[in-house]
């Protein structure tokens, strides 16, 4: 994949993960991706938050970002469309979290992992079983 507008049409849209987390995407002529990012790594008793998501595409990388404030993280995805026929994507991402909440861990508060992407809405809105969650925030730990 070549052209920016391809990635702009691959990307466009509804899309979940692995995690449960759901985030809806619009890229517009100059590459630039907004729209907002649900995620499924939240409890039971926790209503669902819709975060703001934005980024970038250049040639067939992109780039997305999303603040979840609430919890004092912010999480940054990066990844390449390598196959325009496959309805999915991966990304890896790194979580950095707000060090101010305990200073005495700050040293690790910076996580990474990759994410798998498939194309339209999560199938439930209960997060994931432990087994199947790789998010070191599962279900809202923090």
């Amino acid at each position: 994949m070549k052209t920016k507008e391809s990635v702009q049409q691959l990307l466009s849209g509804i899309w979940h993960n692995q995690h449960n987390s759901q985030m809806h995407i619009e890229i517009d002529e100059s590459g630039k991706i907004t729209g907002y990012f649900l995620s499924g790594t939240i409890s039971s008793q926790d209503a669902p938050t819709s975060y703001p998501l934005t980024g970038f595409t250049v040639g067939d990388v992109f780039s997305f970002c999303v603040a979840f404030s609430n919890h004092g993280t912010i999480t940054t995805w990066i990844g390449q469309v390598l196959n325009k026929e496959e309805e999915a994507f991966e990304a890896s991402w790194q979580m950095v979290v707000d060090a101010h909440q305990n200073k005495d861990q700050s040293w690790k508060s910076t996580w990474s992992g990759q994410d798998r992407f498939v194309r339209g809405p999560r199938e439930s809105e209960n997060c994931p079983s432990p087994d199947d969650a790789s998010h070191p925030l599962y279900c809202s730990i923090i």
